[in-house]
């Protein structure tokens, strides 16, 4: 092999060592962050959303299924 084959490969092996784990710790970390902030943003703003029906989800899955 050559230096720039090696070079190469090390460099892809450090890729893949250092920047995968990175970018899977940054993606849980800001889904971390996105979650707590949609639960204090709904804690302090208030839950303006109606629960869901359950009933209703049921009659449309209902007519969906048997075509009416």
């Amino acid at each position: 092999m050559s230096f720039k084959e090696v070079v190469f490969c090390l460099g892809c092996a450090a890729t893949w060592l250092i920047l995968l784990p990175v970018l899977v710790v940054g993606g849980a970390i800001a889904l971390l962050a996105y979650a707590v902030f949609s639960e204090v943003g709904e804690f302090l703003m208030g839950s303006a959303e109606k629960p869901v029906d359950n009933s209703t989800a049921r009659e449309i899955a209902r007519r969906m299924c048997l075509g009416h």
